[in-house]
């Protein structure tokens, strides 16, 4: 059902009767934003009141369901303030996980960042103010990273950074759940820096997207970024694996993101031909049958590697007795890379600092 709903809402489905539920939808989509401008008012008003903490507090968010590499952007950022000396503390936004052999209050974007990012704190839970009060009770910090705060008002940021996904930006122009706008686009003129994110895989729409922020929010900064392949990692071995591993392989491609096709033309154009692509939902949780059916696939297709997210990798991990010897399960490790506007990018952070 949350597959049918999401492919309603990218408008993947078209004609016949999803017609009349794309109908139903929008009618809900409008009640929606009804609520959303409502919220929007009580703390414009002060009804609804932002908590400061005792530290500077820098949002990472967006505006879209999903898949415009916010998570790729914290690491970003948590690696380049940890080198300075300043000490990052993540706050996410931690459920309740029904994957799997788990039921951890842990997302799969938690488990990624605590996996690579050993020596920054990262604080999951519902109440990321209690989360961050608590921390800094025994615990010093120099600022604090809110993930996925665009929508978190609770929470005072002193500075909001909204990454954009520049192949697909704004999905149909429609609310949750019509579309995959959380709120409408005037809600921008809260931000101080827009991200344009995979600006290499869409360089014919930045201009039009920089002109659409612009009309928006004119006085915000904009800087542009690609996600920039680093290695492959074998899950079984743990070895690196070079990038030109790729080059003229046949391989299964397999991802649970909000764009799954951004993963595949990484892959493309890193010269790898992929034989198949397992394309599930976003924040998937993989169960035994999915990973028989990949290696079923796999097997009948003579696919002897099976390439994955970093953020699928946690997931995935735990299923390697599943795969045969001779099949390799690798994650693709990615970073962000900003191309333009880097400077001004730090400038405004260290402005805080």
């Amino acid at each position: 059902m949350k597959r049918f709903l999401y492919f309603l809402a990218t408008d993947r489905i078209n004609g016949g009767m999803s017609s009349a539920a794309k109908g139903f939808l929008w009618g809900l989509s409008k009640i929606y934003g009804f609520l959303v401008a409502l919220r929007g008012l009580f703390y414009g008003m002060g009804l609804w009141k932002s908590h400061r903490l005792s530290v500077p507090v820098i949002s990472v968010g967006n505006l879209t369901m999903g898949g415009v590499g916010k998570t790729p952007l914290i690491e970003f950022i948590a690696r380049a303030l940890k080198q300075r000396n300043i000490r990052p503390v993540i706050l996410m936004r931690g459920y309740m996980d029904q994957s799997y052999g788990s039921r951890a209050q842990n997302s799969d974007e938690a488990m990624m960042l605590r996996s690579i990012l050993a020596d920054i704190p990262v604080l999951i839970g519902a109440d990321r103010l209690k989360n961050a009060e608590v921390f800094c009770r025994k615990n010093k910090a120099d600022v604090f990273l809110l993930d996925d705060g665009f929508q978190h008002r609770r929470i005072w940021r002193d500075l909001d950074i909204v990454a954009i996904d520049a192949t697909n930006p704004w999905g149909n122009g429609q609310l949750l759940p019509r579309g995959i706008l959380r709120e409408p686009k005037g809600a921008l003129a809260r931000a101080q820096i827009f991200v344009l994110t995979k600006v290499d895989l869409a360089p014919e729409g930045v201009s039009a997207i920089r002109s659409d922020l612009k009309k928006e929010n004119p006085n915000a900064l904009i800087v542009e970024s690609v996600h920039e392949p680093v290695s492959f990692s074998d899950l079984r071995s743990g070895e690196d694996v070079p990038l030109a591993w790729a080059q003229g392989r046949k391989m299964a491609s397999v991802c649970a993101i909000g764009s799954p096709e951004s993963f595949a033309r990484i892959l493309l154009k890193l010269g790898a031909e992929i034989g198949h692509n397992f394309m599930f939902i976003d924040h998937h949780s993989y169960v035994p049958g999915d990973v028989d059916r990949i290696v079923q696939l796999c097997q009948k297709e003579g696919l002897t590697a099976i390439v994955t997210t970093e953020k699928d990798a946690v997931k995935l991990k735990i299923f390697l007795d599943k795969i045969p010897a001779d099949c390799r399960l690798l994650s693709l490790k990615v970073k962000i890379s900003i191309v333009e506007g880097k400077d001004q990018f730090f400038e405004r952070i260290h402005r805080l600092l």
